[in-house]
């Protein structure tokens, strides 16, 4: 954490403060990430680590650390040093939402939006279109409708890709590394990838209602198995995964649950995952979601590695 370091400009120290202090959860989640940070503490402090004070010599006889410890102590320093700050794009939002929350927005236009757990909304409406930005997260969009009065069309911008409505209802989700899921839940939708993604004839999709696509700069848009409403399901507490790869049912979990869940090794990242999860008890899902991929379970304060 860069405020544990003392790496904070004065600006950003003081736009910290009045985050923490605008929400409850919001200071709530500073402390588990600095309960995250602590725990590489923790496990130095551990019997059998040795952090030498000079170069060792060779009657000394180091002892490593389990290999558990040091693939968490790894992976939790990484993912420190390269997440990008979410307390700070939040502040910069026009809407956004903690851990575990949803909420539901009326724009300007009477437009729709149901944000979901940890998401970031911004508003960008011009004389030509109604834009939205959804730089992270998932939300279920209901736009109001074009007609004589309202003539602009309505665009979700995800980072990858561009979903334009016609006349419709449907959820938008944000994953790692530019990839990205929609599904219809009403009417139909044209998506487009961004310039600098269409790299082949797979750059532009309609897509009609009860259908589901992802999209990603490796793959271009492709079909998904999911149905619009199991993509939707945390609107009724609950998450629905079909043959989904560990790897991003991971990453949607991390939204709704404190704390950093990660997987080792491509291999098990890439095992398939069939399970429906309570929202309000992920603790235990990740118990069956870690075994139905012949995985092991470590917990640690602020990271749950899964190996």
């Amino acid at each position: 954490m860069r405020h544990r370091q003392g790496q904070l400009s004065p600006r950003e120290l003081e736009a910290f403060r009045r985050w923490q202090a605008a929400d409850p959860r919001h200071a709530a989640a500073a402390r588990q990430a600095d309960r995250a940070w602590q725990a590489t503490a923790m496990l130095k402090r551990r019997a059998g680590y040795i952090k030498p004070s000079r170069p060792p010599r060779a009657r000394w006889i180091r002892r490593p650390l389990p290999a558990s410890g040091a693939i968490a102590a790894l992976a939790l320093g990484c993912w420190l040093l390269l997440a990008p700050p979410f307390w700070l794009e939040a502040l910069n939002s026009d809407y956004h939402t903690g851990f575990g929350e949803t909420r539901q927005i009326t724009l300007a236009d009477g437009s729709h939006v149901e944000l979901g757990s940890h998401s970031l909304l911004n508003i960008a409406y011009d004389d030509q279109t109604r834009l939205v930005r959804l730089s992270q997260g998932e939300a279920v969009f209901t736009p109001a409708p074009v007609n004589e009065q309202e003539r602009r069309p309505f665009t979700v911008r995800a980072p990858g890709a561009d979903i334009t409505a016609r006349g419709t209802r449907y959820v938008v989700g944000v994953g790692n590394d530019r990839e990205g899921w929609v599904g219809v839940l009403q009417h139909q939708v044209e998506v487009n990838l961004t310039p600098q993604q269409r790299d082949d004839a797979a750059g532009s999709a309609q897509l009609e209602q009860g259908n589901s696509l992802g999209f990603s700069p490796k793959a271009g848009i492709v079909p998904l198995s999911a149905r619009p409403d199991e993509l939707a399901s945390w609107q009724q507490g609950q998450l629905v995964f079909q043959r989904e790869r560990l790897g991003e049912v991971v990453a949607r979990i991390n939204r709704y649950r404190p704390g950093l869940v990660m997987v080792k090794g491509d291999a098990l990242r890439d095992v398939r995952i069939s399970a429906v999860t309570r929202l309000d008890n992920l603790n235990d899902a990740l118990k069956r979601i870690a075994a139905q991929a012949n995985g092991r379970l470590l917990d640690l304060p602020g990271l749950t590695l899964i190996y």
